[in-house]
């Protein structure tokens, strides 16, 4: 990255707020403290590696998912960035870029320590990142598409926390049915990397860039970002 673009970015990463740098490592910190306290009430090594794997699969992603939609809300200067659609796109991608390299950073980390413990119980090092990579972009997307649809952070985190809840007590519905499968988020910590795996990886981020266009898309009509208040 050019030097001359690092304060730009250092700016952005502070307009993002504490929630794009926080919420991430607060996931996994959630996740490693749920495994120490199961591993020292007498859980088998098995039930600790998937609780470890669920952490990355679903915690996670539903972490970054809620900090991207206050992202968008949280910018004060909406109404007067807005009149330049291409310029605040810009702006706005950033600042999600800021939390998505969080995101990813504390993944990789995350993951490589599991797997030097040895607990590592998800597919091969080398995939791990369609562990946790496709379940958060299609989360995100779909968080930051509905609160730009409803201009409501509750409305938006309702809806996707309300998905994320139904398809973890459901989840032997979705992965029954034929055309809810490769749309299931927890394939690899419920069901395991078996056949379907790769279909259910590739399917979730294909859906999930899709909702990353519309994004885009609807950013060419900035009226569409502002609240009743800013109107």
């Amino acid at each position: 990255m050019p030097t001359h673009r690092l304060p730009l970015w250092r700016y952005e990463s502070r307009r993002a707020g504490w929630a794009a740098r926080a919420a991430p490592p607060a996931a996994l910190l959630v996740t490693l403290v749920m495994a120490l306290l199961t591993a020292s009430g007498g859980a088998g090594h098995d039930q600790v590696g998937q609780l470890l794997l669920t952490g990355l699969e679903a915690i996670l992603p539903l972490a970054v998912g809620m900090a991207a939609v206050t992202i968008v809300a949280r910018d004060g200067c909406r109404e007067l960035q807005l009149s330049l659609p291409a310029r605040y796109a810009g702006t706005l991608g950033r600042r999600l870029g800021v939390l998505a390299l969080v995101g990813a950073a504390c993944a990789v980390a995350f993951t490589a320590g599991v797997w030097l413990s040895g607990w590592w119980a998800g597919p091969n090092i080398l995939a791990s990142p369609l562990v946790w990579a496709p379940p958060m972009l299609w989360l995100t997307g779909l968080t930051v598409l509905l609160g730009m649809l409803g201009r409501s952070v509750v409305l938006a985190t309702s809806v996707v926390s309300a998905l994320w809840l139904g398809e973890q007590l459901f989840a032997g519905s979705f992965v029954a049915l034929d055309w809810t499968r490769p749309f299931f988020l927890f394939t690899t910590s419920r069901v395991g990397v078996g056949e379907g795996w790769l279909t259910n990886r590739l399917a979730l981020v294909g859906s999930g860039l899709l909702f990353v266009a519309v994004v885009v898309l609807l950013l060419r009509r900035p009226h569409l970002l502002l609240t009743e208040e800013e109107e």
